[in-house]
């Protein structure tokens, strides 16, 4: 659990990307947080209960400066499933952030939390966002003195293309990849150069649970790939096609040739399987499936064709 939560905050804590998100959702795309003019910020506070002291650590936090003069406290938190309590734990974070500054002498600055919120299934709704929603309102009387804290939350799966299009770093292909799974619950590849591959790579893996997408970047070839697109054909086929190659290797040209042995069936049933996986899930062309495991049309062809003579038709 501790290396998917800092797998989810490296890319967000590159200074560009971090400024690109918040210039996006609060800024409307305009270009008003700089990236040099962020600060690192420590992300883990503490406070004390029943005598216990107690940990609390952010995703991901920066201090907004110009010059000597400290703008804000802009704080980023990664949410892959809804949290009745969220703000709660906002709350927590930002009051943290308040009473450090009782300690850092007369500074004095707002202290902001966007909750990124990459479920794709279900809409977070607007009554789990407010400690009202926690608590319960409370009387007309007490309400005037209870103040409703609310998290600010951004669905990055239900925004629309033109917010999507006005990301300026690799955050928009995670946008993009998070909205195209909600509408069409599958993934046409970007064609945008990224800047940050792997921690691309490995955000989606670690917040949408696909561990095809994670990948490290060791050898030199890998080192090139810059597109998505192209890490489709590289790293989310080359599951499959391990998979499908460990059973046909030695059987498929076999099979095909001489005709299915015993114990080549499993190799060719495999192939055809693997192509009409990747055509009914990935959209792919029976073309685009074959190439992608090495194979042709025509040798699919002949693998049915056998497949079905020997009637074990899949």
């Amino acid at each position: 659990m501790a290396e998917k939560d800092i797998t989810e905050k490296l890319l967000e804590d590159y200074p560009d990307v971090f400024a690109d998100i918040v210039n996006v959702l609060i800024y409307d795309g305009k270009d008003i947080v700089k990236a040099g003019d962020l600060e690192m910020s420590g992300t883990l506070s503490q406070y004390k209960a029943a005598n216990i002291i107690h940990g609390q650590d952010r995703d991901v936090a920066k201090y907004w400066t110009k010059g000597q003069v400290r703008i804000g406290l802009l704080g980023l938190e990664n949410q892959s499933s809804r949290d009745p309590d969220i703000a709660l734990r906002v709350i927590g974070y930002d009051g943290a952030a308040y009473r450090d500054e009782l300690k850092q002498g007369d500074a004095r600055y707002p202290v902001v939390t966007l909750v990124l919120y990459f479920g794709t299934d279900h809409r977070w709704g607007q009554k789990s966002r407010s400690l009202y929603s926690v608590v319960g309102a409370p009387d007309e009387e007490l309400g005037r003195y209870v103040h409703d804290y609310k998290a600010n939350i951004f669905e990055i799966a239900w925004l629309d293309d033109e917010t999507v299009a006005k990301f300026k770093s690799d955050f928009r292909i995670v946008a993009d990849y998070f909205v195209q799974m909600r509408k069409n619950h599958q993934y046409i590849p970007s064609v945008l150069e990224m800047k940050h591959v792997e921690d691309v790579m490995n955000l989606l893996a670690a917040v949408s649970g696909d561990r095809r997408f994670q990948i490290t970047q060791n050898e030199p070839e890998e080192r090139r790939i810059t597109k998505m697109e192209d890490w489709l054909t590289k790293a989310l086929d080359t599951a499959t096609e391990k998979g499908m190659k460990d059973g046909m290797e030695k059987g498929m040209q076999k099979g095909i040739e001489k005709g299915i042995e015993k114990g080549m069936q499993t190799g060719l049933e495999k192939f055809v399987k693997c192509v009409d996986s990747l055509m009914k899930n990935e959209g792919y062309s029976k073309e685009r499936a074959c190439s992608v495991l090495d194979s042709t049309v025509d040798e699919y062809e002949k693998a049915k064709k056998l497949l079905a003579e020997a009637a074990i038709l899949v």
